[in-house]
C-alpha cells in the first residue's frame, strides 16, 4: 500500500485507479490524497500518479485560476487576460486538453475562448486542482489527447452525526499590482444524510501595472454564485448543483477584442451508489452561454469605422454513466459519456453602421460521445497495470451563412456560396487504447511504464470559420484563420517512462516523454487567392488555414523536495518540452520554454515562510508559419508567508516579484492594444512587483 511521507509538505497525489474506475472524474478528484510522495509496503501498487498543486502556497488575489498550472510539473498557461488562460500540457493547449470543472467539461461560449473551463471556478472558491501526469486513462473524458486536468469548487460535506452541523468559509483580500479585490463564502448545514451549501464571490481589478506603465485593457470583473444540496442513505447518494457565472467588461489584449459580459448557467445532478459488488455511476449537466465582446468599449478600434460587436451563444448538455466491479485481481469499469455543443457567433457593428452582419458561425452543433472500458489491477507481485480502451463518435455539423456584404463584393459572395452549397457535416469515428505498468522495485523506489494512442477530433472553429477571421479559440498569433471541412482527427502516439524516488527526507518524480502526433491541426499559408483577397480586406495579407500536417513533441518533467535541516526545506519543478513540425523544418506555436520554480521554506505549528525563485529560459524555437517572435530569459523573486491567527481564523500575505522585474512570459501572447502602455506586437508582460493579503476564516 501506498503512505504519505510525513516529512514532505509538497504534495504529490497518487491516486488508485482502482477508485477512477468505480467513479466519475469528479469523484475521483474529490477522492484523490495529496502526498508528498511515495513509500510502497505490500504488493499494490499505483498506475496513475496525479499532481495537486499546493493551494496553500497559490495566493487568494490570483485571479486566473488557469495560472496556478504553473505549479505543477508540465503543466503551463497561454496568457491573453486576466482572466482568460488557456491550460497547456506538455505543449498541448486549448481543446486538446481535458479540462474538467466538477466533473464535467464546459466549452467556451465564444470563438476565441475567452471563458475557458477554469474561468468558472474562481480562485477564492477553489477547493482542488489536480494534474494527471503523463497519459490521462481512457475513463477520464471524451477527449483527453493533451492530457486531463481536473478543478473542483469547495463544497458541503456530510457529517458524521444526526445533528445538523453548521460550516462557514468567508474569505477577502487585496492586491497593488492592479488595485484588486475580491470577498468570497461559502456556507452549509449538513448532518448523516442531507448537506446543503451555497456560495458567492466577487472580484474586480483594474490595469495591471509593469514597472513602465500599465498593460491595457487588463481590468476585470466577476462575480459567482450558486447552491448545492445532497442526499445520501445505505451508501447511495443523489447530488444537485447550480452555478451562475457572470463577467463584466474584462480586457483580452492578445485577442482582437474584449469581453463585455459572459452569463453563463451550469446545472449539474449526479448519482453515486451500489448494487451489491457493483459501483454505479451517473451524471447529467446542462450549459447555456452568452457571451458579448466588443473592440471599442475598453480600447480604441484598429480603425474609426471599424467598431465590432461580436454576439455569441452557446448552449449544450452532457452525461457520463458507468458501472464498475472486480475481474481477476483488479477492477473492471465499463461506461460511456458525451458532450453535446451547439454555437452561433454574429458580428456586428453598433455604432457606424446598423446594416453591418456576419454570421461568423450559424447553428454549429458538435456531438462528441463515447464507449469505454478500463481494467487496472495486480499482475505481479509489487506490480500493477492498467488497460483501457475507448470508441468516440465526433459528429459536426453547421447551417448556412450569412454576410451583408456578399451581394456587392464577389470576393465573399464566392465564399458563402462555397459553404453553404458544401457538405457541412464532418463525422469521426477515433479510437484510444492506453496501458500502463507500475512496478515497486524497492520501498523507495517506483518504475512507471506507459504508452497510448489517443485522438481529438477537429473543433468547430478548425472546421466552419469559413470567412477569414481571428476566431481561433485563443490561440492569439495576430493571423487571420480560414476552416476546412475536410479536416481529419489528430492521432498522437506517445511512450513514457518515470520513477518515483523518495526516502525520509528526499522525493524526485522525473518523468520523459515522446508523442508523434498524426493529421495535427494547423493553421498553414492559405493558397486560395478568393481567401487572401477577402483577408486582406480584413487586415491580414497573410491568412492562414487549418490543415492536417504531421508533428512531435517530447521532453521532460519532475517534481522534487528535500528536507534540510529542523524545519527548513526546499521543493521545486521543472519542466521542459519541445514541439516540433515533422513534415517541415519548422516549431510548433506557443510551447513554453524550459523552467523551473524552487522554493525555500520554513514552517512552524502556526505559521510558515518561504522564498520562491521562479525560471524562464528564452524561447528562441519558434514557430514561422505563425510569424512567432522569440523571447528572452528572466527569473523571478516571490515572498510567501502565512499565519493561523486563531483556531478559525488565518492571514496570507507576501509580495511577488520582489525586484519588480519587467519581463515578458513568452505564453503571455502578443499585444494588439495600441493605447497601451505596450508596443503592439510585443509580448504582454507579467505583472510588476505586487504586494497582497488575504483573510480567511473557516468553521465547521
Amino acid at each position: 500500500m501506498l503512505r504519505p511521507a510525513p516529512t514532505c509538505p509538497r504534495r504529490l497525489g497518487i491516486t488508485s485507479l482502482a477508485i477512477l474506475l468505480c467513479f466519475s472524474p469528479c469523484s475521483f478528484a474529490e477522492d484523490t490524497k495529496q502526498l508528498p510522495g511515495i513509500t510502497v509496503e505490500g504488493e499494490s501498487v499505483d498506475s496513475a500518479t496525479v499532481y495537486s498543486v499546493d493551494l496553500e502556497q497559490a495566493p487568494l488575489t490570483t485571479p486566473d485560476t488557469a495560472a496556478l498550472l504553473q505549479r505543477a510539473p508540465g503543466a503551463n498557461v497561454n496568457r491573453n487576460g486576466p482572466l482568460t488562460g488557456l491550460a497547456q500540457y506538455r505543449g498541448m493547449y486549448g481543446d486538446r486538453v481535458n479540462v474538467q470543472t466538477n466533473g464535467i467539461r464546459i466549452n467556451s461560449g465564444g470563438p476565441n475562448g475567452m471563458d475557458p473551463a477554469l474561468s468558472y471556478i474562481p480562485r477564492s472558491q477553489l477547493g482542488s486542482l489536480e494534474v494527471i501526469r503523463g497519459i490521462a486513462p481512457v475513463s477520464s473524458g471524451v477527449e483527453s489527447i493533451g492530457g486531463t486536468i481536473i478543478a473542483n469548487n469547495k463544497t458541503s460535506e456530510f457529517a458524521n452525526r444526526d445533528d445538523v452541523t453548521p460550516g462557514l468559509d468567508l474569505s477577502a483580500g487585496g492586491a497593488t499590482v492592479d488595485d484588486s479585490w475580491f470577498t468570497s463564502g461559502l456556507g452549509s448545514v449538513a448532518n448523516r444524510n442531507h448537506r446543503l451549501h451555497a456560495y458567492g464571490s466577487y472580484e474586480k481589478g483594474d490595469d495591471t501595472d509593469i514597472p513602465d506603465g500599465s498593460i491595457k485593457p487588463t481590468e476585470y470583473k466577476r462575480k459567482n454564485y450558486g447552491a448545492g444540496y445532497g442526499f445520501q442513505v445505505n451508501g447511495q447518494e443523489i447530488a444537485f448543483n447550480a452555478r451562475r457565472n457572470r463577467t463584466d467588461d474584462t480586457g483580452t489584449p492578445s485577442l482582437p477584442m474584449d469581453i463585455v459580459s459572459i452569463d453563463t448557467d451550469i446545472y449539474e445532478t449526479e448519482y453515486t451508489g451500489n448494487l451489491g459488488k457493483y459501483g454505479l455511476h451517473g451524471k447529467l449537466f446542462y450549459t447555456d452561454v452568452n457571451h458579448e465582446m466588443s473592440n471599442f468599449k475598453l480600447r480604441n478600434p484598429p480603425m474609426p469605422m471599424m467598431t465590432r460587436l461580436n454576439e455569441a451563444n452557446s448552449n449544450g448538455y452532457g452525461y457520463r454513466v458507468d458501472i464498475s466491479f472486480p475481474l481477476a485481481s483488479g477492477n473492471l469499469i465499463l461506461g460511456s459519456d458525451g458532450n453535446f455543443d451547439s454555437h452561433d457567433a454574429t458580428v456586428i457593428d453598433p455604432v457606424n453602421n446598423p446594416a453591418f452582419e456576419v454570421q461568423a458561425f450559424n447553428n454549429v452543433n458538435r456531438n462528441a460521445f463515447g464507449f469505454f472500458t478500463e481494467w487496472n489491477g495486480n499482475v505481479a507481485e509489487n506490480t500493477n497495470m492498467q488497460l483501457g480502451a475507448r470508441y468516440n463518435r465526433v459528429e459536426g455539423s453547421s447551417g448556412d451563412v450569412s454576410h451583408f456584404m456578399a451581394m456587392m463584393n464577389p470576393a465573399i459572395n464566392t465564399l458563402q456560396t462555397r459553404f453553404n452549397t458544401a457538405d457541412k457535416d464532418n463525422n469521426q469515428d477515433n479510437f484510444d487504447l492506453v496501458a500502463k505498468l507500475n512496478h515497486a522495485l524497492t520501498p523507495a523506489v517506483n518504475l512507471l511504464a506507459e504508452a497510448g494512442m489517443k485522438s481529438r477530433a477537429p473543433s468547430y472553429q478548425e472546421l466552419y470559420l469559413w470567412v477569414p477571421l481571428q476566431a481561433t479559440n485563443g490561440l492569439a498569433d495576430g493571423h487571420n484563420y480560414v476552416g476546412d471541412l475536410d479536416l481529419d482527427s489528430e492521432t498522437a502516439y506517445e511512450i513514457g517512462l518515470g520513477v518515483d524516488w523518495q526516502t525520509r527526507r528526499f522525493y524526485a518524480t522525473p518523468r520523459v516523454f515522446y508523442r508523434y502526433v498524426d493529421d495535427y491541426i494547423q493553421g498553414t499559408p492559405a493558397t486560395d487567392p478568393t481567401v487572401i483577397m477577402v483577408s486582406t480586406a480584413n487586415g491580414d495579407p497573410n491568412p492562414l488555414q487549418w490543415s492536417n500536417v504531421d508533428a512531435k513533441l517530447y521532453g521532460a518533467d519532475m517534481d522534487w523536495g528535500a528536507g534540510i535541516v529542523g524545519n527548513w526545506r526546499v521543493d521545486g519543478i521543472v519542466s521542459y518540452v519541445r514541439g516540433e513540425r515533422d513534415d517541415i523544418n519548422d516549431d510548433l506555436y506557443r510551447i513554453a520554454p524550459l523552467n523551473g520554480s524552487a522554493m525555500l521554506s520554513y514552517r512552524e505549528s502556526r505559521w510558515w515562510a518561504g522564498v520562491e525563485g521562479v525560471g524562464y529560459a528564452k524561447q528562441n524555437k519558434v514557430s514561422d508559419t505563425n510569424d512567432e517572435s522569440k523571447s528572452d530569459s528572466y527569473g523571478l523573486m516571490n515572498l510567501l508567508g502565512g499565519i493561523d491567527l486563531q483556531r478559525n481564523l488565518s492571514i496570507s500575505l507576501g509580495i511577488e516579484n520582489v525586484l519588480d522585474k519587467n519581463y515578458q512570459p513568452h505564453l503571455s501572447g502578443i499585444n494588439r492594444v495600441a493605447d497601451s502602455d505596450v508596443a503592439v506586437g510585443e509580448h504582454v508582460p507579467g505583472p510588476g512587483r505586487n504586494y497582497f493579503a488575504t483573510l480567511e476564516f473557516k468553521y465547521d
